[in-house]
């Protein structure tokens, strides 16, 4: 037969199943290139059990899983000499077909733009296996059948019956229907969601498209893909602008004790004068207290008795200056004024402007000296900001520049990481609120593909319920940005610095993952395809980013059980994980992309196995998964298992682009394991990188990125919006690197 391949790119991949019985030798590869070399061969009467077809260097190639779980390619027809090397039970080829003219100019429009019965009505222009990446949920009004592969004779594996949903990563069109691509324990699986003729759905999509080409007009090189996303609407704001006060009076529960070094006097109200409280009972020098609440009021710092007596504990002034935190092996404890071995360890003020500004030693935390020359903002949680001149420039000059850099199948997407948002703490903590704002704005004006928050979005030195009231509007601000997004899980999201370091390790001010999930992955689950098998409710999943050759990996370095009596070493604040599942998940994952397909990584943390290939070493002791405690090992043979699976994946099929990461606060990259890795610094200005020379009002208080990746290149490059520091030689600090 003659094969007709000149209107059809070099790797240009279907998603079709099947077998090929060799009649003769062919060389199995790792890549679809005939100079690379040979890892094993099939001979004349084997047959390869393929899920994918690809179009390269002039042969036609299946695409599998090897034995060992490799994903490998092996030529099965060449295309110059109209020569197939065997038989096949899949005639469908990848192939874009030509016009009537044999031009090179199809007739193709845009895949996954046409739905109902307008689809069905050009579907037979479309070939068999074409695959829609898209994701979303499917709802089945009637019942259907998940199969390993898409054709109706297929052996039915999994039930799906009327009023379920299946959340899936793809569309195929394939033996006369649409079918949804979804992921069922580590392995992919196939249902039907219509048949073409008579057309017919069998339930409600959420992100409805069918996997046929509108018949517009594509060149040989491909009509660029919009690279600024699509609009996802009005957003469903919920959050409060009312904060709930917590300064004086405001009881922080602290279920914890502490012993006095000198006599004080419970009263029945935190005022010291006898005409505003009555003095109830003295307690003298030495006796251990148990108490339930910490508050301030009257000049004094106060704690909560279990019968409801207030106790003084410290001046306001001596809790100030005279406070200094354990260094045992306990960690958790403090003395202050005639006050020893406080396991409540903080008290509220070191947490709260202004006086956080007056502290001295280990008082003070995370705050600048410079924020005293500065209030608290309250920002609107529901509103878009109004930019500066140089924010608008600085936007202006990034779009630009993504436009005049962009290749045909370009992907944009928005990242900022380590916000740690909190409306009381410090001026930058009150008003990064607005930093994601900035963010959003680009987003919703400019457009992108995807806005991915890197972790960390609130600090979680609050009591829960304040730190949940953040979340909400942290949440809110990333809406505003109407496009896709993520939020991946920090070691601060879970409030359990709070819970470890205010109240003697209680698990009650511990947002649970099943809280978690409520509070923030339940916004963006529509896109981000979690698989089911997570019994964390972590944050990991993929996803496909629309009409494009990119795929989002999503990792979550703090995938940790939920305790109701944590010990100190079982607090994510302190430590990195990946559970077993997330582990099998990646691995199964990496299996199932395309060796063509480029793919992208996010994580709030980096991985152990990277060692000193950081460009900024300074810390590498202090990395969580570079720990010697011994405690945290399991974490940390976890993350070098994810690091193994990733370099090794990268060997063979060389297609991840980058590695992403926050936690550290500092710019820093390291090339390892043939991965370009890159951290970003904070997006809060009185933290990390440039922590004494950020200033709030001025742009430099900003720090986030403009991530583009050119697929066609295997190029990224980084557009950084507000602070640069003394490396980076302009507003927009971009990075480029090519895989």
């Amino acid at each position: 037969m003659s094969i007709d391949v000149s209107n059809t790119p070099s790797m240009y991949t279907i998603n079709v199943s099947g077998s090929f019985t060799f009649d003769r030798t062919c060389g199995v590869r790792n890549d679809p290139n005939m100079a690379t070399a040979t890892v094993a061969d099939y001979t004349a009467g084997q047959t390869v059990n393929y899920d994918s077809k690809v179009y390269n260097d002039g042969h036609f190639w299946a695409f599998y899983i090897s034995a060992s779980g490799v994903r490998r390619y092996v030529d099965y027809a060449n295309t110059t000499t109209d020569e197939f090397f065997g038989t096949d039970t899949n005639s469908s080829e990848p192939v874009v077909p030509v016009d009537d003219t044999g031009t090179g100019t199809g007739d193709q429009g845009d895949l996954g733009t046409l739905t109902g019965q307008q689809g069905a009505d050009v579907a037979d222009q479309t070939a068999d296996g074409t695959l829609f990446n898209d994701s979303g949920t499917f709802t089945f009004d009637e019942a259907a059948a998940g199969r390993a592969e898409t054709l109706m004779t297929a052996t039915h594996l999994q039930s799906w019956a009327i009023g379920e949903t299946v959340s899936y990563t793809a569309k195929v069109k394939n033996d006369g229907h649409y079918w949804l691509r979804y992921d069922n324990n580590g392995t992919t699986y196939y249902v039907p969601y219509a048949t073409i003729s008579p057309f017919r759905y069998y339930g409600t999509d959420s992100n409805p498209g069918d996997p046929v080409y509108s018949q517009g007009t594509t060149t040989e090189t491909g009509t660029p893909r919009d690279h600024r996303g699509t609009d996802t609407g009005t957003p469903n704001l919920t959050s409060s602008n009312t904060r709930t006060d917590v300064g004086e009076m405001y009881q922080y529960p602290s279920t914890s004790t502490l012993i006095l070094t000198s006599n004080a006097w419970g009263r029945d109200a935190p005022f010291m004068s006898t005409d505003q409280a009555n003095q109830l009972h003295k307690y003298l020098a030495g006796t251990h207290i148990e108490y339930t609440h910490k508050l301030f009021n009257d000049g004094h710092c106060w704690v909560v008795l279990k019968d409801g007596q207030y106790l003084p504990v410290s001046t306001i002034n001596n809790a100030e200056k005279t406070y200094s935190s354990s260094t045992g092996t306990t960690k958790n404890q403090s003395s202050y004024s005639y006050i020893t071995n406080d396991t409540g360890k903080h008290l509220p003020i070191h947490e709260l402007s202004p006086y956080n500004y007056d502290c001295i030693g280990d008082a003070k935390t995370d705050v600048e000296d410079w924020e005293s020359a500065y209030n608290l903002e309250d920002i609107d949680s529901h509103s878009l900001p109004t930019l500066t001149p140089d924010e608008q420039t600085a936007m202006d000059n990034i779009s630009s520049a993504l436009e005049e850099n962009a290749d045909p199948g370009s992907v944009s997407i928005a990242y900022i990481a380590d916000t740690h948002y909190d409306s009381w703490k410090t001026p930058s903590t009150a008003r990064v609120l607005r930093s994601m704002q900035l963010m959003s704005y680009y987003a919703k004006t400019y457009g992108v593909d995807l806005m991915i928050h890197g972790g960390d979005l609130n600090d979680g030195v609050k009591p829960k319920n304040i730190s949940e009231e953040d979340i909400n509007r942290a949440m809110d601000a990333l809406k505003l940005g109407q496009r896709p997004y993520i939020v991946l899980q920090g070691n601060h999201d879970d409030n359990s610095g709070y819970a470890r370091d205010e109240t003697n390790y209680n698990g009650d001010q511990v947002i649970t993952n099943a809280e978690a999930t409520s509070l923030r992955t339940s916004n963006f689950s529509q896109w981000l395809n979690i698989p089911s098998n997570n019994p964390n409710n972590a944050v990991f999943g993929t996803y496909e980013v629309p009409n494009s050759n990119v795929t989002v990996i999503v990792l979550d370095g703090f995938d940790m059980p939920d305790y109701s009596d944590p010990t100190r070493g079982e607090f994510r604040h302190g430590h990195t994980d990946y559970s077993a599942a997330q582990q099998a998940w990646l691995k199964s994952t990496l299996n199932s992309i395309a060796g063509n397909r480029k793919i992208v990584v996010f994580d709030h943390i980096s991985l152990a196995g990277i060692g000193d290939a950081w460009q900024d070493s300074r810390f590498n002791t202090d990395r969580f998964e570079n720990t010697h405690t011994s405690s945290y090992q399991p974490g940390v043979t976890a993350s070098n298992n994810i690091y193994n699976m990733l370099s090794a994946h990268q060997s063979s099929f060389h297609n991840i682009l980058g590695f992403f990461a926050g936690h550290t606060h500092r710019d820093n990259n390291a090339f390892s394991g043939g991965i370009q890795f890159t951290e970003i610094t904070c997006g809060l200005a009185d933290r990390g990188d440039g922590e004494a020379t950020r200033r709030l009002n001025d742009i430099s208080e900003s720090a986030w990125e403009i991530i583009q990746i050119n697929p066609s290149k295997s190029q990224v490059k980084l557009y950084r919006f507000g602070y640069f520091g003394p490396a980076f030689t302009g507003p927009s600090f971009s990075g480029t690197w090519t895989v």
